[in-house]
């Protein structure tokens, strides 16, 4: 009886293109139904990402077309920063093109998601990409692009220059989806986008009729997150071999100065120092080994300061709470936040809004909405480690029951979210970000306890308030009947004297 040895894909053995398109399901692109939400929400992700480069109130026009083949016409227009005309092929043909090695806090990367979306609709329609563009310092460019799997390289099929009259880019995409079972969660994913995202206004037109206008919520655009080097306890190995390649002429000391945050020259001199590593190797000439080890020493080091916070952006407090109440009909809202923290070297804050109110289902736990770097996470519940910290949490303690409807919206965000999947639906189990979530939702527990203890008080004091207000009049009247009085005095100023609240409360 032979044995074969099971043989592992790797990006050794085919380009990054086919390898993704061979492990499509775990994108998001298993089925019709999730790739239409799929590409939707990449195009989506990147032009919001453009119009917060370019420092402009986001406004996204979705243009959904559904023939009778089930052929799907995606279009997404922004009025972001655009791309500039000679980086179109490669940032929307290559996979892993816009992988960028600094720390900043992002929703997507031309790389990944927007390829896996070409790649899907160039496989199941035979269809190019079609992208036009402008930039501040061009007129407009139109590309049609196919994307060649084999050598992940773009295939430019037109390119003319078109005029566009602002800056900004628009993606149409053709792919083979099933649109009216993606219907409901397309609309759940534009609904919560902007609650995350609040001074964005985005439209969805399918066919000749416009669905709906979603947000916007706010005017003030957030201030710019300030791109930084990458934390050394954020090295991986695939970091290094680039970093390496692209500075394959220096020493370790500088390449270590000149690529990473918060390590100066007596820091990294210090490090080289305990590490017993040679300062004056050239990085080019390192081995395989030498970077496994270096990275290893890098995350294991704890001389480094913590990294530095001022690449994330959260939501904020006010238009946070602005956003949900926008959204839903509620009672009651609560703000927390927790960090800046840390894990991996990597900077993190959760920030989270407890609400009460009619929209939500009655329950003796929250009902959960996930956001990570302002996207909804819609799929994947289940496995996501905010899911299994609030069911931990023991609600019962903070007052809360069945008769109590309540919703949890928990936003994560840092330079690099610990997806479990390329899909980028659930949140990977981290001892850090798990911590950090307990104690968040056990803050927001007691404050939920206060205030409905509070308000529970209140309700108590208004009956009794009423029904003694009830007796007064009865008394007076009686009173007045005795007295052969003509007008029947107001008891409304005893009342507030007997229990010093407001009658209208």
């Amino acid at each position: 009886m032979s044995h074969q040895k099971s043989q592992t894909i790797t990006f050794e053995s085919i380009s990054p293109a086919e390898f993704f398109y061979r492990n499509r399901q775990m994108a998001g692109f298993g089925n019709p139904t999730q790739a239409v939400y799929s590409t939707v929400r990449e195009l989506v992700e990147n032009s919001l990402d453009s119009c917060e480069d370019a420092a402009s109130l986001p406004r996204i026009e979705i243009d959904i077309q559904d023939d009778t083949s089930d052929n799907i016409i995606i279009k997404v227009f922004d009025n972001g920063c655009g791309v500039p005309s000679d980086e179109i092929p490669n940032a929307f043909g290559r996979v892993l093109y816009g992988s960028k090695y600094s720390q900043r806090q992002k929703r997507g990367t031309f790389g990944l998601g927007v390829t896996m979306a070409i790649l899907y609709g160039q496989i199941t329609t035979d269809s190019p990409l079609i992208v036009h563009s402008k930039t501040p310092d061009s007129q407009g460019m139109l590309y049609q692009l196919l994307v060649d799997v084999e050598n992940n390289e773009p295939i430019v099929e037109r390119s003319e220059e078109l005029q566009r009259s602002e800056n900004g880019t628009t993606v149409t995409v053709t792919i083979k989806g099933d649109l009216k079972r993606a219907y409901d969660r397309l609309m759940d994913y534009l609904k919560l986008s902007v609650i995350s995202t609040p001074h964005a206004r985005i439209s969805l037109t399918i066919g000749d009729n416009v669905v709906n206008h979603f947000g916007r919520f706010s005017n003030t655009i957030p201030a710019p997150v300030i791109a930084s080097l990458p934390h050394p306890r954020a090295a991986d190995l695939e970091m290094l071999r680039r970093l390496t390649q692209k500075n394959s002429s220096k020493t370790l000391h500088d390449f270590l100065c000149d690529s990473f945050q918060r390590i100066g020259p007596k820091t990294t001199a210090r490090f080289l120092r305990f590490m017993n590593m040679n300062p004056h190797q050239i990085v080019g000439e390192m081995t395989r080994e030498d970077l496994t080890k270096l990275g290893t020493s890098l995350r294991s080091y704890d001389g480094f300061e913590k990294p530095d916070s001022g690449c994330l952006s959260p939501i904020g407090k006010q238009e946070f709470v602005r956003s949900v109440a926008s959204q839903f009909n509620t009672t009651l809202t609560h703000y927390s936040v927790r960090g800046p923290s840390e894990w991996q070297g990597n900077p993190f804050v959760i920030e989270a809004v407890l609400a009460t109110g009619d929209d939500f289902p009655r329950s003796d736990t929250p009902s959960l909405f996930r956001f990570a770097n302002r996207v909804p996470l819609l799929y994947d519940s289940s496995d996501d480690i905010l899911t299994r910290v609030m069911k931990r949490t023991r609600w019962a303690r903070y007052n809360l029951h069945t008769a109590v409807p309540v919703a949890l919206f928990v936003h994560v965000c840092s330079t690099r979210i610990p997806f479990k999947a390329a899909g980028k639906q659930s949140i990977a189990s981290v001892p850090e970000i798990e911590n950090e979530a307990q104690l968040l939702f056990k803050e927001l527990g007691r404050k939920l306890s206060k205030m409905t203890t509070k308000v529970q008080a209140s309700a108590r004091e208004i009956k009794k308030m009423r029904e003694f207000s009830k007796s007064f009049r009865q008394i007076v009247r009686f009173s007045a009947s005795l007295a052969e009085l003509e007008n029947v005095p107001s008891t409304e100023n005893l009342v507030q004297a007997l229990f010093e609240v407001d009658t209208d409360a």
